[in-house]
């Protein structure tokens, strides 16, 4: 969520500031920024807290700012920026998901305990039977 609305604030950035609305608009998104930027401190922060997985939050952080640049750059109201942006969030996207599925496929090995599906399960719950192997 926190990557989203940074995406947003990022694609939104470009809107003029020439009139009162947009001058209006330039403010809220600096104040938006700024409470953004404490969460996602704050989070990163919790993330270093034992059984926290502080590589799923980071990814989750870039993952939401790369989508965002899909949903949002359309909204922009010059063309050009609007073209520009949504170009540069589908080419983010398509390195991104090219990038993690190729580690997933070639890099990452199963654990040896889970290779054996049933050994693991029935060492954790009595009288489990085994479903899979079953002809």
């Amino acid at each position: 969520l926190f990557g989203g609305k940074l995406g947003e604030i990022f694609c939104r950035a470009c809107e003029s500031n020439k009139s009162d609305q947009g001058r209006i608009g330039h403010a809220v998104r600096k104040e938006q920024l700024s409470a953004v930027m404490c969460s996602v401190t704050v989070v990163m922060a919790f993330s270093f807290v034992p059984y926290v997985d502080w590589a799923a939050h980071l990814g989750g952080l870039i993952s939401g700012f790369v989508a965002a640049f899909l949903c949002f750059a359309p909204k922009i109201k010059t063309r050009l920026y609007a073209v520009l942006w949504f170009t540069v969030g589908v080419a983010m996207n398509l390195v991104m998901y090219i990038i993690l599925i190729s580690y997933m496929y070639g890099d990452v090995e199963p654990m040896d305990d889970l290779k054996d599906v049933c050994g693991y399960y029935k060492q954790f719950f009595e009288g489990y039977e085994c479903q899979c192997q079953k002809d």
